[in-house]
């Protein structure tokens, strides 16, 4: 979040420096059901670093996802 965007929202500006923003691990499987259809799954944690942390829109140390689709191909 740059200055204005902090002084628009209230909230504390961040700063961050370079280095390590976040480690974490993502696991994607895709299976074709038949010839047009195929599913899909990922899963995903990720841990954030003690400088992000800082920043007031973080609300937790780490992030996880889990999604489902499904993709038609033609």
């Amino acid at each position: 979040m740059n200055v204005m965007q902090a002084a628009a929202s209230g909230l504390a500006a961040t700063t961050l420096n370079g280095g390590l923003r976040s480690f974490g691990i993502d696991y994607s499987y895709r299976h074709n059901i038949n010839e047009d259809w195929q599913i899909y799954g990922e899963a995903l944690f990720e841990y954030f670093s003690s400088e992000l942390r800082k920043s007031p829109i973080v609300r937790n140390n780490y992030e996880t996802e889990v999604g489902i689709g499904f993709i038609y191909v033609y």
